[in-house]
């Protein structure tokens, strides 16, 4: 699925939303969630394809794929934290979106310390020598 056929099918989709919505509101919301997961999929597979290419071109740096798994899981949990707020907000929770994007932030600042803590000391070697 290209990038054309995702945007005309969340219009379509949206429109759809819209119209079934005046009528029924809870299949309006099926709909959505319905199209959310397919996209979802369809996401996850090209990132799945990515990831192969990506440890392809860094398998030559002997910290790479430690690096690489933890920069993988960092980019899943703001796409699917992101997918979270947004629909938190859609639905009139603002608060509980704002909530999640906070949670998210301080998580990830977490995963990715060891990223940093290996930044710092090839810095620190560049200036010893």
């Amino acid at each position: 699925m290209n990038i054309f056929s995702i945007i005309i099918v969340s219009v379509i989709v949206s429109v759809l939303a819209v119209l079934i919505k005046q009528n029924n509101p809870a299949y309006s919301v099926l709909l959505i969630v319905l199209f959310v997961v397919i996209i979802t999929t369809v996401g996850i597979n090209y990132l799945f394809d990515l990831t192969g290419r990506i440890t392809e071109s860094v398998g030559r740096i002997s910290y790479a794929p430690e690096f690489l798994k933890i920069l993988l899981k960092a980019i899943v949990i703001c796409v699917l934290s992101d997918l979270a707020s947004n629909i938190c907000k859609d639905s009139g929770n603002g608060s509980l979106s704002v909530c999640i994007d906070v949670v998210i932030r301080i998580i990830l600042l977490s995963l990715t310390l060891p990223i940093v803590e290996k930044l710092v000391e090839i810095i620190q070697g560049l200036f010893n020598l």
